[in-house]
Formats: C-alpha cells, structure tokens, sequence
C-alpha cells in the first residue's frame, strides 16, 4: 500500500532497521539484548530468547523472594522493613511484567514490524513530506539521553550499597549484613544474604539480576516507542494528505473518478491504521496494566520512605527509584495521549473540509467517515483505562492519596 508516489533517490535514507539497531552500552558491550532482530527474505523474524527467559526465570524468583521477606516483615510487626521491600517488589513487578511481554509476544511483534515496514516510505519525496528524519532524529536523541540517564543512575545504584558497606560495616564485630548492603533487599534461603563471608557472591548475584532487569525496561522501551511512533507519524501525514485535497473536485466529471479512487486509498489507510493501533494494545494491553498498579504503589511507598528516612544516601536511593518511575509512567502517558491527538485529528479534518461546495455523494462519505472516525485510536490496558495525560494525572492522585492514608496510620 502506497500512501503517495515519489521519486527514487540515492541519497541516504531513513530506515526502521536503523532504530531497531540502537543499542543500550550494557547491550553492547556484555552482550545482553532480548530481542534480535532478524530479517528472513527481507520480514522481519523476532526469534526466542534464551537470555530472556533466563532473565524471566531470576526475576520471579527475585519477587517471590520479595513477596516472602514482606510478609515476614509484617508477621514480624516490622512495618518500615516491609514498606521498603514493597518499594522494591513494585518494580520488579513492572520489570518481570515487561519481560513477559517481550517473551509471549513476540510473533505479534515480528507481525506488527513487518506491517508498519511494508507501508515505511521509501523514496527521498515521501520521508521529506512525512518527516521521517525528524521523527527518528527524536527518537535517536531519546534513546542517547535515557540510555545516558540510565547508565548515571545504574552506577549510584549498584555502588551506593557497597560504599556504604565500607564505611559503615563493623567488620570486627562481624555481625549480620544489613539490608542497607545489599542492591536488592529480597529473600534468600539458609540466611546467605545475612553472612558476612557469602555477601561477593551474594553482591555478584544481586549485580546480575539488576542488569538483566533492567535489559527488560530498555528494551521494551526501546520497542514500545519504535511501534507507538511509526504509527503515529502515519496518522499524521494522512491528515495532511486529506488537508491537502480539493473536493470540489468531485463536482466535476472530468476529476471525480479521480478524487474518488484517492478518496478511497485514504480511507483504506485510516481503516488499515486503526487496524495496527488494535493490535498495538493487544501487545502492550498486560504490561501496561500491571506497569501502572506497580508504579504507583512503589511511587507511593519510596515517597513514604524518603518522608520518613534521616540517612541523605537513604534518601537519594528512594528519591532516584521515585523519580526513575515517575518518568516511566510520564513517558507512556505522553505517548498515549500523542496518539489520540494524532488520530483524533482526521476527524478535525474532514469537519473542516468545505464539503458545502463539494457533490451529495463527497456528504455522503464525509458524513459516514467522522461517524467513523469520531472516537480517536486510544492506548488503553483492556479498556479499564486510556493511558493519556489525564491518566498520568490520575496515578498521581492515587500515590499521594495512598502516601496520605499511609501518614494518617504512621
């Protein structure tokens, strides 16, 4: 399907291959990527993962270990231990969620890739009018400032615990380790996280499991925003093709066989777009849910751990977690809601139309289209909720409406 014609040209141009190619430093240099992106008599093929499902199957242990120190903590009446466990448990549900995304679907993914690349402008003309090079440039810039981010607020994490395990650690008593020294606070049998003499292996094992987690977060990062903004960009160059038309065209015989069929092109893309935005929330429907239950209650709890924390590296390990899930929670509602506006707006277009001047049969059409088109392609998660702006809001709320009833408690 063509969404105009162009001309060829030899010059460079944008590819979707390019943004699947960027690579995280952690994915480049130890090797870890979930996803490998193939392509098998030029479509795309997203094998299994081996890796992945290695990372799926130390993640859930990590929250079942999680889940098992919280409930011991509350047993124990140690409220403040199990808020600080449950801060740590939201996360990796959000992480463990996004991995199994990745894993489950990935037919749907390579579907989904070759769909969006069989309708990928190749000419010089058509990336100029749709604004290719813009909109990869964007993501480009995107993924180097998050992949930057993400490397500064790695390294305070990893290394926090174990500054603080050197200059706090009475190492002639040689008692229990602490939580306050370990990366991950979770469950592990026979008390190994308490001895002194297992904590290299013990640090090694919580190092790995951050690294793979967080290959989960990057990566479905780096194929929801790819996805979510092909798509995007389609809807907004349709609008501009519709604004573009003459439609007292139909009028005249000599151009309304023409006007009809380009009428009838455009209307296949709107339906065939509407189609690709289906079955982009039938990939990300399970992971964006529990994402957002996950986010807010660890939200709510790190805010309540920073409220009640006296230790400043305490505080900057919490304050860190909050903000790092704020901007995850921010990011997918901002893409949300540039999907509704996109595609809200060829509805906008067709009312804008002067189809007062064009033939009964263009009012017939029009009329039947903003029906159509009169509710925007939406990302949703099983249609409990849109994820949009007001939807971030919402989030919000409900963290501080939890922190508050925590604070009542406390």
């Amino acid at each position: 399907m063509k969404l105009a014609d162009g001309n060829q040209s030899d010059s460079k141009l944008c590819t979707i291959d390019d943004l699947c190619a960027i690579l995280h430093p952690l994915q480049r240099y130890l090797r870890i990527n979930f996803i490998d992106y193939t392509r098998i008599n030029g479509r795309f093929a997203i094998p299994s993962s081996k890796l992945l499902q290695v990372a799926l199957v130390l993640s859930v242990l990590d929250c079942v270990g999680n889940a098992i120190k919280c409930a011991a903590a509350i047993q124990s009446g140690n409220v403040t231990k199990a808020q600080e466990i449950f801060a740590t448990f939201g996360m990796g549900i959000v992480l463990t969620m996004r991995g199994f995304s990745l894993e489950f679907n990935r037919v749907k993914l390579s579907k989904f890739y070759n769909d969006i690349d069989c309708i990928f402008p190749r000419t010089e003309y058509l990336q100029k009018h749709m604004e290719v090079a813009k909109c990869h440039g964007y993501i480009k810039r995107r993924f180097f400032f998050l992949h930057t981010i993400i490397c500064i607020a790695l390294a305070a994490f990893l290394s926090m615990p174990l500054i603080k395990f050197f200059i706090f650690y009475d190492f002639e008593e040689g008692g229990p380790v602490a939580d306050d020294f370990h990366v991950n606070a979770s469950w592990l049998p026979f008390a190994v996280k308490e001895n002194l003499l297992y904590y290299p292996f013990t640090y090694t094992y919580e190092f790995v499991l951050v690294i793979v987690s967080l290959n989960m977060l990057i990566t479905w990062d780096q194929v929801f925003v790819i996805t979510i903004s092909q798509l995007c960009m389609y809807y907004k160059y349709l609008a501009k093709l519709m604004e573009r038309m003459d439609v007292r065209a139909a009028k005249d015989p000599q151009t309304a066989d023409a006007f009809f069929e380009q009428l009838h092109v455009y209307i296949y893309i709107h339906q065939h777009l509407n189609r690709l935005a289906g079955d982009l929330n039938d990939i990300f429907n399970l992971s964006i849910l529990f994402s957002d239950m996950g986010m807010a209650a660890s939200i709510c709890f790190n805010l309540f751990l920073v409220s009640e924390a006296s230790d400043y590296l305490a505080i900057a390990t919490y304050f860190l977690a909050c903000s790092t899930e704020t901007f995850m929670l921010y990011d997918v509602s901002k893409w949300g809601t540039l999907l509704e506006t996109v595609s809200c707006r060829i509805n906008e277009v067709l009312y804008e139309q002067k189809w007062y001047e064009s033939s009964v049969e263009f009012g017939k059409y029009t009329m039947m289209w903003m029906q159509g088109s009169n509710e925007p392609s939406r990302l949703t998660a099983f249609n409990i909720f849109n994820v949009n702006m007001k939807h971030f809001q919402d989030m919000m709320m409900l963290a501080y409406q939890m922190l508050t009833f925590m604070k009542s408690k406390s």
